[in-house]
């Protein structure tokens, strides 16, 4: 979209917003004006049955491929449980994981009051179903210190004789990433070999520590874990002999157990008397079977979105192809069940998917430069989220993105396009039948969304979709699939080694490329559009557009434009 265009549709949006207001009797105060960020925004106030509230809506830089958002003009109000912290924005009907640019803003101030209505004043919970459960990993991400005790292991305990303690071996794994996470795992139990885990090695800082396991006499009720001084009460719990045992030693972790609740603390000795940490335990999920039978690139700079089995492979092949430097964004935890096509490793289990990776290339060439982020790009995304992501697509000559989901990439493409940043994505079908491998490079191809439907016009006029069904993790489940068909570890990477050799082309001078077409179609075996396997389908762009006026990052001078034709001031 140029600079007109998104002028144009922003003032064609806040006009919309105006005429609501006149036509309506629950729209007041409507006021248009500039944000801390300096962003367009609209401040109103609504009127339910019970209640009026002030909020602000704010249009994100990149409006309209992503969509406005609404937050309380009260940065310490908490309006609903669909609300990310008080202060913070409403989780709405409209999203960008669901926005196409046909929607309006003023869709999302009637989705904000319908939201709104079905939360009683004073209690902030509604009957409103959430699209965006809690999942573990972004529980996890708030607790450092964590204790992961699987169902059978806590079972195991719990027939431990009550009022005893028992040794215990368990292993601690330490991770640095933007804070320092240690997941502990217990080994052993006593003289019983049956719970050994494998030994990790020394890995990152992991060893192999002493610990104590105490089970109550019977099953008692625990402090309550969030308690100020529910540590000391933990500590007291335990008989007068363990304490003075344990107050002996410079460091011991202690698991305690009433039978149907394990915790783990670690109680340590410093210079001014005792310290005690608590760990937050947590059980990993279920596992699902899901096995099926040089220089040149030195000072290059790769951002990989998705830690994933395809995004693993693709980091490490770049990595040992000697790319110099990589930002790594995922927000999702490794499970053993993850292992069988990840390119980590059991030892990595527990950790966020990013900063395992980043220790991991690390291991393959000590010589990279690596961040990592646990950035969350599936869910509905704040300004600052923006703003950090287009931060560093600009310092980046290269974005990868692997999640195939369709907000990210869509997150992905929008900034990419504004920043003028070439776009290498990957595809894995229908249980590793084949792949996509596909590029946007500015200058020589279409912009990223206007290649991605060049490549649908592609299939389409071989009335032939892409066989993606419902996407598990690398596996397709058809509607009347009752299991997936997952893609194996082989087929995985196969497309995985075509798209790292593609990244690669876009990082080398034109006469070096080896994949003279912009995207490829790969087969690992005959179906779908494939004759037989290794059958590739070239697919050639028919035009570069899409790419705007060529000026990342202008919308200022737009926004002002628009703030003038409003009448109110702009403040760089």
């Amino acid at each position: 979209m140029s600079l007109a265009q998104y002028e144009q549709r922003l003032i064609r949006e806040c006009e919309e917003l105006s005429a609501l207001e006149e036509l309506s009797d629950w729209l007041h105060d409507g006021i248009f004006d500039q944000d801390s960020n300096g962003l367009v925004s609209w401040s109103f106030t609504l009127v339910t049955k019970d209640r009026r509230v002030s909020l602000r809506m704010v249009f994100p830089v990149l409006f309209p491929d992503l969509p406005p958002f609404v937050i309380p003009a009260d940065d310490t109000v908490r309006l609903s449980q669909h609300q990310y912290g008080a202060g913070g924005e409403l989780c709405l009907q409209y999203r960008s994981d669901n926005w196409h640019p046909d929607c309006k803003s003023t869709d999302v101030v009637r989705s904000t009051k319908a939201l709104l209505e079905a939360t009683p004043a004073k209690e902030a919970l509604s009957d409103v179903e959430s699209a965006h459960p809690t999942d573990l990993p972004s529980v996890l991400a708030a607790y450092p210190l964590r204790f992961m005790l699987s169902r059978k292991t806590a079972d195991f305990l719990r027939v431990r004789l009550a009022g005893h303690a028992t040794e215990l071996r368990l292993t601690l794994e330490r991770r640095i990433g933007s804070t320092e996470t240690q997941v502990a795992r217990i080994a052993s139990v006593g003289h019983h070999d049956g719970l050994r885990v494998p030994l990790d090695g020394p890995g990152f800082g992991g060893k192999l520590v002493q610990g104590v396991l105490y089970r109550l006499p019977g099953i008692q009720k625990l402090p309550n874990l969030s308690g100020k001084e529910s540590k000391q009460e933990l500590y007291y719990l335990l008989p007068h002999r363990l304490r003075v045992w344990i107050d002996e030693t410079e460091s011991m972790l202690v698991v305690l157990s009433n039978g149907a609740q394990e915790v783990l603390f670690r109680v340590w000795h410093a210079d001014d008397g005792r310290r005690i940490d608590l760990f937050h335990t947590f059980a990993p999920p279920l596992a699902k079977e899901r096995r099926v039978h040089g220089q040149t690139f030195k000072k290059s700079s790769v951002c990989i979105v998705g830690a994933g089995s395809l995004g693993s492979k693709v980091a490490a092949s770049l990595a040992r192809e000697g790319v110099g430097q990589f930002m790594l964004l995922d927000n999702d935890v490794l499970w053993s069940d993850n292992l069988v096509r990840n390119e980590l490793d059991e030892m990595d289990v527990g950790h966020h998917k990013a900063m395992s990776l980043q220790h991991r290339l690390l291991r393959i060439n000590p010589d990279v430069r690596v961040s990592a982020l646990g950035m969350s790009l599936t869910s509905q995304s704040t300004v600052q989220n923006i703003a950090k992501l287009s931060e560093i697509v600009s310092s980046c000559d290269l974005v990868i993105e692997t999640t195939a989901d369709s907000g990210v990439f869509r997150m992905a493409a929008a900034i990419c396009t504004q920043k003028r940043k070439p776009l290498v994505w990957g595809r894995v079908y229908a249980g590793g039948i084949g792949g996509l491998v596909a590029r946007s490079v500015p200058d020589e191809d279409p912009a990223p969304m206007f290649a991605a439907s060049q490549l649908q016009a592609w299939c389409d006029a071989k009335n032939e979709a892409p066989p993606e069904g419902r996407q598990r993790d690398y596996g397709v489940q058809a509607e009347e699939q009752d299991e997936p068909l997952f893609a194996s570890d082989g087929d995985v990477g196969l497309i995985a080694n075509r798209l790292s050799r593609h990244a690669l082309d876009v990082l080398s001078p034109p006469e070096m490329r080896i994949h003279p077409e912009p995207a490829y179609y790969v087969g690992v075996r005959k179906g779908w559009i494939f004759d037989h396997p290794f059958d590739t389908h070239p697919v050639v762009y028919s035009s570069n557009l899409g790419w705007g006026d060529g000026v990342a990052g202008e919308n200022g001078s737009s926004i002002k434009n628009v703030l003038d034709h409003l009448g109110v001031g702009y403040a760089p």
